[in-house]
């Protein structure tokens, strides 16, 4: 660690902060008074029990969502019956209109110049297309609001400064992508940086002590130093005393190798280095040799004045109940965590947008419905099309200014091929075969695709990647589940749409929320459907927009799994992937274990999850009871974590980051969830700082 400071001291350069221009607009709903919350600022404190504060979620419920059918077909039918005069237009003139949605569903129709072509005014809106909203239930709001949540660190330094965030300012105006690697926390690198881990506890340090209470700190240095001739500590005092430049301890995340001292010394030093580089006083060599002997001396403790004046500057622990194993924790590696709740929730991307409840939660579950539609890379219906929008997906589909070429592909494939009925057709613009469209509608043997009555169309991206399909794709049904799960509900499919690695698991996903023997059509072919539903769509990377969706499914399968006896000592879960394409098994090895095992208290028992393990890999309800019974839930960056979504509230979650491109997709589950989160170093993180973390996090 040293070597990395001594390194790295002549070329430190500020962050340049770039906000994020959020260009989606809201939607009209408003639960109750939306007010925008500032930034918070945390107490210092530490929490050292779990159990009690959390406000119940166990019933999650959207007004309406029962009887969504019913509301989205009458919805239709009074547009239809009601058509805008433009709609006649649009059809004479035989053009097709493209829609999104962006991430607030806004069905009266405003224009979002930066996301074009989408939802707009009255005279060029859909003629083909409703959507509805589903507002939570204020019940529901109200628990989530009020839900404890834990705040350590969403990141690593290395994570906003890598590539898992981006932040480049040609890149900031659409809801088409900036963060999408994580849209928790601060909408600026430098603000990032400051709540990365290391980062947000040197921001505390900073503000706990004065300039002028650390300069006296290397005062003793300075007046016992052969530099005390290079260095007019008067003056030097004087420019250090508005000093704001910071720089922070930790770069990898929680327990990168620092035993040859500890975090606060850490902390000092590298203010120091701030302080001396600023007042331009010596050359970079006498000041290279400065650090040397200040390092040499801190470690040494051969100044008395010094390492005392340094360990009086840590900031005192706050809370009766710290045990003296929590404070030396804190001071080796300076490790934090506070209690929040959602209602302070540091989404400056949510607290952007007009439609937020709250200012601090996502807008509520929506559902588009239309009727006579080709279900491809789009849904095309007569004169128009509709593509979900707004997630980072559609940034590499469409240009941000116009449709793609080939978005209505499949009726264009029809038009084009011989020897049939549809062949070289002319009379509709090319990209969109209407006659097609019509034909299905009106004779089912003559078109060209599979045909259905009602489909539920949950295609998007990635999802036949695990993650994106369990965190994204599969929960949009869940706000919906009392309405599909109703005895009047009529026969249904469910289009996954994509490819076909997942196909086998597919199944066993609905059934755990009790959609038992359903229609699922997997694969990109297109189908025709008389009706067609497409609930909200689940957000690239982000389930902190994906949070209705979320919880609803996360109640769901928990009520329908039914109580789980959990073992009389706690889980700690480690993730292994022993037979996965980014093996980490010499890092979570047997000697990891056992050291892991015999450092913790008896109270808790280290259990394996393997990737390896074929029965468990097989059986997606199993490796959802192993995840609802741990109380420490230990993996790297990856799918594996995924599960996190069903460990209980209050569950610590230590992800172990291995690259700076790992987003932070897994830090925002646990912070919505209520459970404890720690970003931990990739490849020096030994099993004792899993330890120690385990044992300042849970208390004991």
């Amino acid at each position: 660690m040293w070597d990395e400071l001594l390194a790295s001291s002549m070329n430190r350069s500020l962050l340049v902060s770039i906000v994020i221009l959020v260009a989606c607009v809201g939607l009209a709903f408003n639960l109750s008074e939306v007010h925008q919350l500032k930034l918070f600022d945390l107490v210092p404190t530490v929490r050292t029990s779990t159990g009690s504060s959390s406000s119940s979620l166990d019933v999650v419920k959207f007004e309406g969502a029962a009887n969504f059918l019913f509301l989205l077909r009458r919805a239709y039918q009074q547009k239809i019956a009601n058509p805008s005069p433009h709609c006649q237009h649009r059809k004479e003139k035989m053009t097709v209109e493209v829609f999104n949605r962006a991430i607030e569903v806004d069905w009266v129709g405003r224009n979002i110049p930066a996301v074009e072509p989408t939802w707009s005014g009255p005279n060029t809106s859909s003629c083909n297309f409703v959507g509805l909203a589903f507002p939570p239930t204020k019940k529901t709001v109200h628990a989530v609001l009020r839900q404890t949540t834990y705040i350590s660190a969403f990141h690593t330094v290395k994570q906003c400064q890598g590539g898992a965030f981006s932040w480049e300012s040609d890149k900031s105006a659409t809801c088409l992508g900036n963060n999408f690697g994580g849209t928790l926390g601060a909408n600026t690198r430098k603000g990032c940086v400051e709540e990365s881990a290391g980062g947000y506890e040197m921001k505390l340090w900073n503000k706990r002590n004065s300039n002028h209470a650390v300069f006296q700190c290397l005062k003793h240095f300075l007046q016992t130093d052969e530099s005390v001739k290079m260095v007019n500590i008067t003056h030097m005092e004087r420019l250090v005393a508005n000093l704001t430049n910071k720089d922070y301890v930790s770069t990898r995340g929680y327990g990168a190798p620092s035993s040859d001292t500890d975090w606060s010394t850490l902390a000092f030093f590298f203010w120091s280095q701030l302080a001396l580089n600023s007042t331009g006083a010596v050359s970079d060599e006498r000041l290279m040799s400065m650090l040397v002997r200040l390092k040499s001396t801190l470690q040494n403790g051969n100044n008395t004045a010094l390492n005392k004046c340094v360990e009086e500057l840590m900031p005192p622990m706050i809370g009766k109940n710290n045990t003296p194993e929590q404070k030396r924790i804190w001071k080796e590696m300076g490790v934090y965590l506070s209690t929040s709740t959602m209602q302070q929730s540091p989404s400056s991307l949510l607290r952007s947008f007009p439609g937020s409840l709250h200012g601090v939660l996502p807008p509520p579950p929506t559902a588009l419905y239309s009727v006579n539609a080709i279900l491809g890379k789009v849904i095309n219906v007569d004169s128009e099309a509709y593509y979900a929008g707004c997630t980072a997906y559609w940034s590499s589909v469409l240009s941000r200014n116009a449709p793609p070429k080939n978005a209505f592909h499949e009726t264009n494939v029809e038009g084009k091929r011989n020897g049939t009925i549809f062949a070289n057709l002319t009379k509709t613009p090319h990209i969109l075969r209407n006659e097609i469209i019509k034909t299905c509608a009106a004779d089912e043997s003559k078109c060209p695709f599979p045909t259905y009555d009602l489909v539920i169309d949950v295609t998007q991206v990635y999802c036949g990647g695990f993650f994106h399909f369990m965190i994204e794709t599969w929960p949009r049904l869940a706000p919906f589940l009392d309405g599909l799960l109703a005895d009047n509900m009529p026969n249904f499919a469910v289009r996954i749409g994509c490819g076909l690695e997942l196909k086998e698991f597919h199944p066993q996903f609905y059934e755990l929320i009790g959609l038992q023997n359903i229609t699922l059509i997997s694969g990109e072919p297109p189908v025709f459907a008389r009706e067609v539903i497409a609930p909200t769509e689940g957000f690239g990377h982000s389930p902190l927009l994906n949070f209705w969706n979320l919880i609803a499914i996360r109640q769901k399968v928990i009520v329908n799994l039914g109580p789980i006896e959990k073992p009389e000592k706690k889980t700690v879960l480690v993730i292994i992937r022993d037979a996965s394409r980014r093996g980490d098994s010499h890092i979570y090895s047997h000697k990891f274990l056992k050291e892991l095992s015999d450092g913790l208290p008896d109270a808790y028992n280290v259990v394996p999850f393997r990737s390896s393990d074929e029965k468990m890999m097989a059986c997606i309800a199993c490796q959802v009871r192993a995840f609802m019974t741990a109380d420490v839930i230990i993996g790297s960056h990856g799918a594996g974590l995924s599960h996190t979504l069903f460990a209980p509230t209050g569950a610590l979650i230590l992800e172990r980051i291995d690259s700076e491109n790992d987003s932070g997709i897994y830090s925002e589950l646990p912070f919505l969830l209520g459970m404890i989160y720690f970003p931990m170093d990739g490849n020096e993180a030994v099993a004792s700082a899993y330890r120690d973390l385990i044992i300042f996090a849970k208390g004991q």
